[in-house]
């Protein structure tokens, strides 16, 4: 739970300094221009999405909880499947 609490932190503090990719699309550009440094995802994505993200090469990281619980963590009032933490 100590790594959930700090992960929530340092989303909150990305999200505050507008240093985040929030979104599937968003964050794989991201990749692309070398930009991310964490990918964080819902519990609840898919499979091909985990597979998609895990050939990037990218440190990633399983949120644990679903995409409603990732966006209460973000402070947003949509749901975020997956973000990526930028650099």
């Amino acid at each position: 739970m100590k790594m959930e609490e700090e992960i929530r932190k340092k989303i909150q503090e990305k999200i505050k300094n507008k240093a985040v990719f929030i979104g599937l699309n968003s964050t794989l550009r991201g990749i692309e221009n070398g930009e991310v440094e964490l990918v964080v995802y819902a519990s609840d994505v898919s499979e091909s999405i985990k597979n998609e993200l895990s050939e990037s090469k990218v440190k990633l990281y399983a949120y644990d909880g679903d995409n409603e619980a990732l966006s209460i963590a973000c402070g947003k009032s949509f749901n975020i499947s997956v973000l990526g933490l930028k650099k």
